[in-house]
């Protein structure tokens, strides 16, 4: 869905000195926390426990942001890369795949990010 990101570029064009700053801002600090929580909410609990099992993905700090300039990834940490596999479609016998909980938390939180981000791009020009 572009609408959003439409939305986005057109606040970009009417504050275009404090543009990349306020965003960068909102996608290094405040952006992956609110994309993480929504993951965590979609990922699934297998419930399993035996002696010495790592907690599960959703209730351990399983995953970590990457930013860049305009940019922010939310990613994995090294035990729990196996979320890769009832993400993205590959099924087992044992679990289903193509559940997509990252695609989908970053949707759910695409409107409030936007958002976020011109309302601070608004107040960082009024302060300048």
């Amino acid at each position: 869905d572009t609408t959003e990101v439409e939305r986005l570029y057109n606040a970009i064009k009417n504050f275009p000195g404090v543009a990349e700053e306020s965003i960068n801002d909102v996608f290094h600090n405040d952006a992956p926390p609110m994309v993480e929580e929504k993951i965590f909410l979609l990922m699934p609990m297998s419930g399993r426990t035996w002696a010495g099992k790592a907690p599960p993905a959703r209730t351990a700090k399983s995953l970590t942001k990457e930013t860049g300039n305009l940019s922010f990834a939310v990613k994995t940490k090294g035990a729990y890369h196996y979320l890769y596999f009832p993400d993205d479609g590959s099924n087992t016998r044992n679990h289903v795949g193509n559940q997509q909980f990252f695609q989908r938390g970053g949707e759910m939180t695409q409107t409030e990010i936007v958002d976020l981000c011109i309302t601070r791009m608004v107040s960082d020009f009024e302060s300048k």
